[in-house]
Parts: structure tokens; sequence; C-alpha cells
């Protein structure tokens, strides 16, 4: 049977700066979604966000120099300013770098749409 890695154990594999941006995002995705589970996938290498009203949302990807926050419904978001990337059928992410700021208030705003979106897909599904 595999151990279950926690979140702080997946973040102890990657170098400090891109755990600290991942540590630094956490708060920011809890605070948009307060009732989600946050869960370590280390065969994504990602921390997953799922909410009880909306499925998966998000997740925080990691890599050795960056992380994108990806987005399951991305495709749907609305994104007038063109910050969203990727060309999937379905998720869009953004490019995180550890030396740049935090846009918090666009994070929140995207977690907070992709939750609501979800929980609308959700429902429609009668799941």
């Amino acid at each position: 049977m595999a151990t279950k890695l926690s979140v702080e154990d997946l973040l102890a594999l990657y170098p400090e700066n891109v755990a600290a941006l991942a540590t630094e995002l956490r708060p920011i995705i809890r605070s948009a979604m307060p009732e989600s589970v946050e869960v370590a996938y280390p065969g994504w290498q990602a921390i997953g966000y799922r909410d009880p009203h909306a499925g998966y949302v998000c997740g925080i990807f990691l890599f050795e120099d960056h992380v994108r926050l990806i987005f399951e419904r991305g495709n749907l978001l609305p994104d007038p300013d063109g910050v969203l990337e990727g060309k999937t059928k379905q998720t869009r992410h953004l490019t995180l770098q550890p030396d740049a700021s935090l846009p918090v208030e666009r994070i929140s705003n995207l977690v907070a749409l992709a939750a609501g979106l979800g929980a609308r897909f959700k429902a429609s599904a009668g799941a």
C-alpha cells in the first residue's frame, strides 16, 4: 500500500522558493473557498482543492522554478485581461514565479468564480 504524502511533505521535495510561493498561495485559495479540502497529489506534483458544492476546482502544480495555478473549468472563466494561459479543451492556468509579487485579488476572484462555476455544473448534473 502506498504511503499518503502530506502537503508539507510534497512541498519539501521542491526548491525553497517554489515551496514558499505555493505556501503563500494556499491561504489565498482557502480564503476564497473556505469549505474546500486540500489534498496532496504526488503523482501530479500538485496540491488540489475540492469544494463540497463544486467538486474539484483548482490545483497548485509544482515545478522546479515556478508554480501553476490550474483551474479545472478555466476555459469558461471570464478573462478580460488575458492572464489565463493554456489551450486545452477545459483547463486554464496562471503561471506564477517565485520572484514576482502575487496578484492576490486576481487569484481570489478567479478561485471564487471557478468555485461558483463548478457548483453550477455539479447542480445541473444532479450530483
